[in-house]
Formats: C-alpha cells, structure tokens, sequence
C-alpha cells in the first residue's frame, strides 16, 4: 500500500458525515450528490440530481449518489470508495431506455465485471478496454472488493430499487486512502488559426478520422465547465458526401475496445437511431434530439406540441424546393437558458441543389471523440427519410461542430487511432474519388512559356495561366484560391517546377510523367 496516502489523520471510529468535499476525488470535475445514508448508489446515464428529485427517500438512504457514463468514471468510484471506506455497499441502478443501449451500459457492465473478476498484473480487465490507473495501489483496490458488495438494481424501476435499498453500519474497514490524481500525457499542438476547419470524406468515419487528427494536431487546451481539459478547435465543419445509411461500413482492423469507445458498431448505431428518430422522452432524461425535433414544445400549452420534421422540414420542401425555411431546432429557451445539460446539437437544415438534398447541422457542442460517430449515423439516417418523403437524391452531410472537442481521457486513445489510420499507414496511390471537386490543372509547355488550364471536371476549361516563371504562375493561381485540397495544391507545385525544368533544359514535357534527360 506504499502508493497510497492517508486522506487525513481520521482515525477508523472518526467518519464525518455527511461526506465533506474534501472526502471526494475531485468534486468540481466529477460532481456526485452528497446524501444522509450509509451506502453508495451509481446511476447509469440517469441524472444525480434528476434521480433524488423523483425518488426523495434516496437522500436519506445513500451516501453518495452519482453516474456512471463510460469505462474512464470506473477509476472515480474506486477512488471516492478509498476516501470513505464506511461504504460497505454499493448499489448500480441503470433503468431505461438509454441506460440498457450499448452507451448505457458500458460503464456499469465494466463495473460488474472489474467486481468479479479483478484486473491483470498491467492492471487490465480482460475482455475490456478499461486498465486501472497506475496510480490506484492494487492491496488497497483488492481490499475495497473484498469489502464493498456491489449490487445490481438495474432490473427495477427507480422506485422499487430505492426500496430495496438496505442501510449498513458505519464502520470502516480501513483508514481512508487518497492515491495521487492520474497522470495524463499531454500532446503537443501545432500553431494554427484556431477559428474555422473544413474536413471532407466519403464516409463518415473517414471524415470522423480527420477530425479528430485536426483536433489532436492543432486543438488548444483549455479547461472545461467540469473542471476537466480538453483539446478543442472553433468552427469545425465536417462534410459527408456518400455515406449510405442502409449498409454503412466500419473498418475491420478496428479493435473492439475502440468501436466500442467510439460508439462505432452496428448494434450501437442502430440502438442510437432508434433513440435519435423517436418522439418520445426515455424516463429519466431532459430530453433527446427526436423529442426536441419531433415533439417541441409549445410555450403556454402543455398538450400541444410542433412535429418540426414534418411541418417545417418536409412541408417546406414539398411546397418550394428552393426554400432555405426547412429548418427544425431543439433549443427551447425557456427550458434550456439555465439549464446545465441545454441540447449540443442545436439546429438541423435542409437546402435542394440540382435534384439533391443537403441536410446542414450545427453543434454548440460536440464530444468528437465518444458521441460524433452515432451522431453522424443518426442525422444521416434522419436526412434519408426526409430525402425520401420529399423525393429528392441524398446529398451531402454537413455538420458544423462549434466547438469540437476530445476530453483528457480519450487524448490517448485519439493518439493510438490517427497514428495507426493516418500518421503511420503507407502511402496510398490517388484515388478517383480524391479529385479536387473544384476542378483540375493541366500544365504544358507552350512555345517559351509555361501555360496553366483549369479546367471543370467535364473538361471545360474555366482560366488559363501564362508565363515564364513557375513562381510567378504560382503567386497568380494562389491569389485565386483554386484548391480545395493540400495535395492537389503540392501536385500542381511540382508539375510546374519539372515544367520550367524542361522548358530551360530544351527537352520534352508531359504531364505526370518522368522527365527524359
């Protein structure tokens, strides 16, 4: 127990309760509700303070009340159980709608398991992509095991699981132990403009996988609300140009604990669109993207309710196909100006261009890292429907995140996938569906000048460039801002050098071709 310190020099007879804050790991980043009782009660995608409102006789019976959302809050119950070892009994309660998905349950079923079966010498549990912080001493996490019985109440409603609720003695099975905060590595950011991104990709993970290489590479670390850090980048847009949400695909050399980090598995998607598409609250939640939607709220009236996607959305388009009015929001004012958890996906667009329908999505907020994938799969989904009911061709997907962010906890993880799938992988050929969308160059040797054609892609010439000079033809195409993508802009570059070359050296020119000496 050497890594282990005292909390403070309370002795086993001495408990302070209700729990002070100094007793809890970090309160103003991972924020519980402080209770009379004598037992711990973790909630599972449900609302703390949302779950003691609806069922008052909790206050009196826990100790701690708080939630459980992914694998990473497994290290803060361990935690705030070494702070007060009187908890001789912890209760995991996840009943609901969205605590039975894939997201809900991950981190209590990893809670149940670690309690079975413990952790390997590298502090993993098998099967899982949860490792014990090395900063937990293991004789201390062992004893807390032994020690604490955890019970799952997850089957009941909330209140027949209060009820079964049964208090224990205060009685300490050993002096409480605070273990040093967990240390994470912190990644470089490269200088940037910081305001304003475009990512594009076929699919949705592959313009997914961009973004979160631009938010690792150039994000700015700041704090968040919840005391945590983040990485964040400010008006990222990220476009989806031909994903089909009837047989989407995931990458096969994708490990398990990844897509299930990341939300990126079928069963998820599908149990997330579900949940995204329904007009109906779960209990136990604010609200969700297709409540808000599809139900939106009335001011003045409790029965009467505005189904957006029908009659703004859908009604809009049938009546103009040029109208810039099919617009739905889930921001309700007087619900959300003084909300703690106020929606982060904020608006929803449809436009019609040449026969193809556009849906444009804005986020004030976005978890890249954990909930983007199944947000993406969830819109694209909403957008084929309404692409359907109104008869036009899907288009493309563009979601603006306001403030695109990956937290702390996920920056390894993030690290480990963009090394794999973009920093480290081979160089690929080009890909027909990597054309510049904008148009392309085409560069010869005209007489004693270098001459530049930019073309449409049905091989309409637009401008032309003439010069003698590679630099000067690329101060002139620069100022036009031509390129859409970086390595068209690197190829266009070296065809004009390996142009003058040939020009002054007298020898022939071809495009895309070696130079013959």
């Amino acid at each position: 127990m050497a890594q282990a310190t005292a909390s403070a020099k309370t002795s086993l007879r001495q408990i302070q309760h209700p729990i002070p804050e100094e007793n809890l790991y970090q309160p103003e980043k991972f924020k519980v509700h402080i209770g009379k009782g004598s037992v711990g009660f973790c909630t599972a995608w449900n609302e703390p303070k949302s779950v003691v409102k609806r069922a008052p006789d909790l206050e009196e019976k826990a100790a701690i009340v708080g939630t459980l959302y992914s694998s990473q809050g497994v290290n803060v119950i361990i935690r705030n159980l070494a702070l007060n070892p009187f908890i001789r009994r912890t209760y995991v309660w996840g009943h609901g709608q969205l605590s039975s998905t894939k997201f809900g349950v991950m981190g209590s079923s990893i809670l149940m398991k670690l309690w079975k079966e413990g952790v390997d010498e590298e502090g993993k549990l098998s099967g899982t992509p949860f490792v014990l912080e090395k900063e937990i001493d293991r004789e201390i996490f062992d004893a807390i095991r032994k020690n604490v019985e955890l019970i799952d109440l997850s089957e009941h409603d909330l209140k027949n699981a209060v009820e079964k609720i049964e208090p224990t003695p205060l009685e300490p099975y050993m002096e409480p132990m605070r273990f040093p905060d967990a240390e994470l590595i912190s990644p470089d950011t490269l200088p940037s403009e910081q305001v304003g991104w475009v990512v594009r990709g076929q699919t949705i993970i592959s313009a997914w996988t961009r973004v979160v290489e631009r938010i690792m590479r150039y994000g700015t670390i700041k704090g968040t609300q919840y005391g945590s850090q983040q990485k964040e980048l400010i008006g990222l847009t990220w476009v989806i140009h031909s994903e089909d949400p009837t047989n989407f695909q995931i990458p096969e050399d994708w490990p398990e604990g990844l897509r299930q980090v990341t939300g990126a598995t079928h069963e998820a998607i599908n149990e997330y669109h579900e949940v995204f598409l329904s007009s109906e609250k779960p209990e136990g939640v604010s609200y969700t993207y297709g409540n808000r939607l599809m139900r939106y709220p009335v001011p003045g009236s409790d029965a009467e309710e505005i189904d957006q996607v029908v009659e703004s959305i859908i009604a809009n388009l049938k009546e103009s196909p040029d109208t810039r009015r099919a617009v739905a929001t889930t921001m309700v004012p007087w619900i959300d100006a003084k909300s703690s958890e106020p929606p982060c996906i904020t608006q929803v667009q449809c436009i019609q261009t040449d026969g193809k329908l556009h849906m444009l999505v804005t986020a004030r907020s976005h978890d890249i890292f954990k909930a983007a994938v199944p947000n993406a799969f969830g819109l694209r989904m909403l957008q084929s429907r309404i692409a359907q009911e109104t008869g036009f061709a899907l288009g493309a997907l563009q979601i603006t995140s306001q403030s695109a962010h990956i937290y702390e906890s996920d920056w390894d993880n993030a690290n480990k996938l963009i090394t794999c799938a973009i920093w480290e992988r081979p160089v690929q050929s080009f890909n027909e569906q990597d054309a510049d969308p904008r148009g392309v160059f085409l560069v010869r040797v005209e007489g004693k000048e270098l001459a530049v054609d930019f073309n449409s892609s049905d091989g309409q010439t637009l401008l032309q460039f003439k010069d003698k000079s590679a630099h000067n033809l690329w101060l002139e195409i620069s100022k036009h801002e031509l390129f859409s993508q970086t390595s068209h802009a690197f190829d266009v570059g070296v065809q004009l050098a390996r142009a003058e070359i040939a020009l002054k050296q007298g020898i022939e020119f071809q495009q895309d071709r070696p130079l013959e000496f």
